[in-house]
């Protein structure tokens, strides 16, 4: 019986190794790794709006909230602009070229991306209520920041989409990790080229 849980165990071990060699060079990266990725541009990069009133992952919207009234939606507090503000000082500091930057039309996402990069396009389709919107914003994501309509020229900027906490789709992160919630400020990176999930990024801890 020993035997065979050693066996069973050492199994387990040469598993384990044998997948970590495999999927190596696609585990996610952090810190330093990321930014000098995205210091080199060509990647996408999706953040959740920052900071709003609440505690997640019970973030609560008004009853009579209004796509096309601010006013009736759940805002940015203070911490969360400074926030916002604190992640465009970053990517000025790190010299991360920013091509895009895309919002939801929810007016905290808005409100973000104007703040961090001083500019954003505010589309409906991040507003995720089915899945004609997830598989646009997946078509989005995958698609290699470029310039020209026709000829669709590599940039060497990184495109930038600010919207909700909700989960990741399997086919962008990959079926080997799991699943993500944002927490409000933080980003994921994701290489449109090579079809894989990158990291996490936290720009007001670099």
């Amino acid at each position: 019986m020993r035997n065979t849980t050693k066996t069973s165990d050492m199994y387990k071990v040469w598993l384990f190794a044998l997948l970590f060699l495999i999927a190596g060079p696609a585990l996610p990266q952090d810190g330093k790794e990321l930014i000098e990725l995205l210091q080199k541009g060509g990647y996408t990069i999706f953040f959740r709006h920052s900071i709003t009133d609440g505690t997640d992952p019970n973030k609560v919207n008004p009853p009579n909230e209004n796509l096309r009234d601010c006013s009736s939606q759940r805002p940015l507090n203070e911490s969360g602009r400074e926030q916002a503000r604190l992640i465009g000082e970053k990517f000025r500091e790190f010299r991360i070229p920013v091509g895009e930057v895309y919002a939801s039309v929810v007016c905290r996402c808005e409100e973000t991306a104007r703040l961090a990069f001083g500019r954003a396009t505010a589309v409906d389709w991040m507003v995720l209520r089915g899945s004609a919107q997830m598989h646009e914003l997946e078509r989005q994501m995958q698609r290699v920041p470029s310039t020209g309509f026709f000829s669709r020229v590599p940039s060497e900027k990184n495109n930038v989409y600010v919207g909700h906490g909700q989960t990741l789709s399997q086919r962008l992160i990959g079926p080997m990790l799991p699943r993500l919630f944002l927490t409000e400020g933080e980003g994921v990176v994701y290489d449109p080229q090579n079809s894989r999930f990158l990291g996490r990024i936290f720009p007001s801890r670099w």
